[in-house]
């Protein structure tokens, strides 16, 4: 179990034997209360067989992703304690550090992302041109993270972290669990959501209970090609351990190896586990299925990773939904804008239709689709 500490105590890394430190305080509603509107919205499915739930649509942040939760908590909390930061170093796999080098591009901070060699130059567009150095080095996060920690000490930067190494990420992604809390107005008995580390999902349920709602079943949803916490939780065992098969995955957003902090992945088995939940892990082919069925019944363009929970819940249609809510964690963009997205076969009577009357109106007009 975690070790609580104060929001004034909170500071980055593990406690003894590794152990995790997560904020006894209430995250504060200046990280998650806005006036207007929640930070994204709640979407009813209209995918067959799965209306009736809930999609938590996290792809509307600034920077298209739920590390906008983290990331401005983390900043806050850390220009409060130091006003005076030389700058941040942000392991990522791509959207942690969109987010940091969204939130540090106006305040001036210097910043610096370190992701995995595998994730596309065209992903981290979006990073460089709000003025953040990238470095590409490694196989996956692990990797990422390990590089990260010998350059904050190098450089003297704040580790600007998504993982529980960081108190801030948790705490952050609590708002989730605040706004959902608020949009529903009545019991969520079910959160389904993509897992890499886990903060998203622990965060999520410990919001809800700050909001006063008893805790849900929790499913945390994995890639087959990496998915060490779902290997524990079928195994029953207690403690999970890095994944040290291949890494067989289009889903690089959650595919952690979780090696040198394996003990991130324990505490989502915990949480799980008092939930009455499970953790599950879904395949490539059907992470497509489900990306596409989002763009095709729902409009929403979600991250290959981020279809993970529509995946599993789309493999049985007939199961009762009442109550349950999906994290989409992060807007496909990355993908779509690169031409990686979804070919669904053409309505053939309306593009006879069409290429008719074009044939008299516009013999000249290109016809997509």
């Amino acid at each position: 179990m975690p070790i609580q500490v104060s929001r004034a105590q909170a500071q980055f890394g593990y406690g003894p034997e590794g152990s995790i430190f997560e904020i006894a305080d209430p995250l504060p509603g200046d990280y998650w209360a806005h006036p207007d509107h929640a930070w994204s919205p709640l979407i009813s499915s209209r995918i067959p067989g799965l209306e009736g739930v809930w999609l938590k649509y996290e792809g509307s942040h600034l920077s298209g992703s739920f590390k906008d939760r983290i990331m401005s908590a983390s900043v806050g909390e850390l220009l409060a304690q130091q006003p005076d930061c030389p700058g941040v170093v942000v392991p990522s796999s791509g959207n942690a550090a969109v987010s940091a080098a969204a939130l540090c591009a106006p305040r001036k901070l210097p910043m610096i992302a370190i992701v995995p060699m595998t994730v596309p130059v065209e992903r981290l567009r979006p990073v460089i041109a709000r003025g953040a150095l990238v470095i590409r080095a490694g196989e996956g996060p692990s990797q990422a993270y390990a590089l990260a920690d010998r350059l904050s000490d190098a450089l003297g930067y704040f580790r600007l972290y998504s993982t529980f190494a960081s108190p801030w990420a948790e705490w952050g992604c609590r708002s989730l669990g605040h706004e959902l809390a608020g949009q529903l107005g009545r019991e969520i008995t079910r959160v389904v959501a993509p897992v890499s580390a886990g903060p998203v999902l622990v965060g999520l349920a410990n919001g809800l209970v700050e909001a006063g709602q008893a805790l849900p079943q929790l499913v945390a949803v994995q890639a087959e090609g990496c998915a060490p916490i779902a290997r524990a939780f079928r195994a029953g065992q207690a403690v999970v351990e890095p994944w040290i098969d291949a890494v067989d995955t289009k889903a690089a957003a959650i595919a952690d190896r979780l090696a040198g902090y394996p003990q991130d992945g324990t505490r989502v088995l915990e949480i799980v586990r008092a939930s009455d939940g499970s953790v599950e892990a879904v395949s490539d082919a059907e992470l497509s299925a489900a990306r596409a069925a989002l763009l095709r019944y729902d409009g929403v363009d979600a991250e290959f990773s981020a279809c993970a929970g529509v995946a599993l819940l789309m493999r049985d249609r007939n199961a009762d939904r009442s109550g349950t809510v999906c994290v989409i964690t992060a807007s496909g963009f990355k993908h779509t804008f690169t031409g990686d997205a979804p070919e669904p076969a053409p309505d053939t009577l309306l593009s006879a239709k069409v290429m008719a009357f074009l044939a008299d109106a516009d013999p000249a007009a290109t016809f997509l689709g």
